[in-house]
């Protein structure tokens, strides 16, 4: 087996064959995937990369290339177990820009594309980011890992939540809110060249709002 095709596995046995998410997992850009898939070679810092992020991975596998010898097993036969708890496998879905949408696959994680495991992030769920307002921030592309619902009356303000409205609008935005006694809260752009900067949004059009957790940057 030659280094493309041990590569085509491991990003088979751990994103769903996703390079994107695999090379966040291992904490790579991604075009450093597709240079190893292109090149059939996997440099010695990606290598490690791969064996710090997944132990159970044969070490003689990834890096044995002695044809005379029988093929080792891809995962380590050294007794090891690694335990996951449900809320540590966040649910995937790249598109978030309709609202029945996301909010009907937010509500039925059991439809996500993918779910994946971030070492030390817990969420709801993981969105690919839309759009450069919240740029430096969050970038086009980014994975966006938000929190459970959170009711309009705890909301943080100057914090960055998922916005969706009766509207059709999906955005994350930082939020400032005045107070209980407000109709209204802004939504904040982080960019300073989009406009408009501050949006003013009716809280009786707010369908769902959600705490961003995390932002995985790709690179």
């Amino acid at each position: 087996m030659n280094d493309r095709e041990k590569l085509t596995a491991l990003v088979d046995q751990f994103a769903s064959g996703n390079q994107r998410i695999f090379a966040q997992l291992i904490g790579v850009p991604r075009s450093n995937i597709a240079t190893w898939m292109h090149r059939g070679s996997i440099t010695a810092n990606g290598r490690e990369a791969i064996l710090d992020a997944f132990p159970q991975v044969s070490r003689e596998w990834l890096i044995g290339r002695n044809p005379s010898h029988t093929p080792a097993p891809m995962l380590s036969t050294q007794p090891q177990t690694i335990h996951f708890s449900r809320h540590e496998l966040i649910p995937y879905f790249e598109d978030c820009r309709a609202s029945c949408g996301i909010i009907e696959q937010l509500d039925n994680p059991e439809h996500a594309e993918d779910h994946i495991h971030v070492p030390g992030i817990k969420g709801k769920a993981a969105i690919t980011a839309q759009g450069d307002s919240m740029q430096p921030t969050i970038h086009e592309g980014d994975l966006c890992i938000i929190g459970d619902e959170t009711p309009l009356s705890d909301i943080s303000t100057r914090t960055i939540y998922l916005i969706v409205t009766r509207q059709g609008h999906c955005m994350f935005k930082r939020i400032y809110d005045e107070g209980p006694t407000s109709e209204k809260i802004l939504a904040l752009s982080e960019n300073p060249d989009y406009t408009p900067h501050a949006q003013p949004i009716h809280k009786e059009d707010i369908l769902r709002i959600y705490p961003l957790r995390s932002v995985v940057h790709v690179l």
